[in-house]
């Protein structure tokens, strides 16, 4: 039982790591073609809106990926036995076909 939800955290790790590098090479790319970009910021650059976006789109489609494999552990001991829809069906019956 444990095994699905230290999975579910440990892919949360492996997230943030892959998040790091992917961070590192694009400043460095953004620096050669002379784009600096300075969070906290009152006016947004263009580039900024994009990373903000890009990096929205990358969290949601992350969650959605590997929340099913932490549901799928709370409800195999019967928390939240409700119908959550047929996207997380899909999902949880993806994520169940792989293990």
């Amino acid at each position: 039982m444990v095994y699905r939800t230290f999975k579910f955290f440990l892919l949360q790790a492996i997230a943030i790591t892959f998040e790091d590098f992917v961070i590192y090479i694009a400043k460095g790319f953004l620096r050669r073609w002379r784009v600096e970009l300075k969070p906290g910021r009152a006016d947004e650059t263009w580039a900024e809106a994009v990373v903000r976006v890009v990096g929205y789109c990358w969290v949601t489609i992350w969650i959605c990926l590997t929340l099913p494999v932490w549901l799928d552990e709370l409800s195999s001991i019967g928390v939240g036995s409700l119908d959550r829809g047929a996207i997380t069906r899909f999902l949880l019956d993806t994520w169940q076909q792989r293990a």
